[in-house]
């Protein structure tokens, strides 16, 4: 049976992919940077660039993810620098992918969700996994009531921020992401979170 194509731009090395490819679908990967480890189709090019062109090809694709770089809006980013030395990108790249037509996601960090309409907020807690990492994720396509799992902290999770206690060489195998570096896992979210969005995206598609 031949699975249905999904966009996973800005894609690391695929923390995102991997959730949506549990649930069913044919991910392909686009980042700017080489992406050794992702696991699926990976095309290196600036998805800024590709963005602008996204309509032309559209129609092989059911679904689009993207995950701007957080650098602008993460509060992180101002104990190094400035944020403002970093482009806000959530704006444009939703001007895009709405203009294709197709259902599509936007990821970010908590500091970013303001930037983000009406988004829905995602946490290891949720999923029983032993990380306190909570990400937003803008849905237009996601209408009505949604019932989410309950975000509950325990005592003994890793809290993924760079402040914690334990050594970030134990977030991936804990996200659930353990073919990452630990560079690269350090901006991955767990495929868990995707597989949860991918249950509510099929609905979405169906028609398609």
């Amino acid at each position: 049976m031949t699975r249905p194509r999904l966009l996973d731009l800005f894609c690391g090395a695929g923390g995102a992919a991997v959730g949506y490819h549990r649930a069913g679908f044919e991910v392909v990967g686009v980042d700017i940077k080489p992406q050794p480890h992702y696991p699926f189709e990976f095309h290196r090019a600036d998805a800024m660039e590709l963005l602008p062109w996204l309509d032309d090809y559209s129609e092989r694709f059911v679904a689009m993810h993207a995950s701007p770089p957080c650098q602008a809006y993460a509060g992180v980013t101002a104990w190094r620098g400035s944020r403002d030395a970093h482009p806000r990108l959530i704006a444009p790249v939703r001007q895009h992918l709405a203009a294709t037509g197709r259902p599509w996601v936007i990821e970010n960090v908590p500091d970013a969700r303001r930037e983000l309409i009406h988004p829905v907020m995602l946490c290891g807690s949720m999923f029983g996994i032993p990380v306190r990492s909570h990400r937003y994720f803008e849905m237009p396509w996601l209408t009505g009531a949604v019932l989410l799992p309950r975000c509950c902290h325990q005592r003994g999770e890793h809290p993924r921020d760079h402040g914690g206690t334990y050594p970030e060489s134990e977030f991936g195998p804990a996200m659930g992401i353990d073919w990452m570096t630990v560079d690269e896992a350090r901006q991955a979210i767990p495929p868990a979170y995707t597989e949860w969005i991918s249950a509510r995206l099929m609905e979405a598609i169906r028609p398609t």
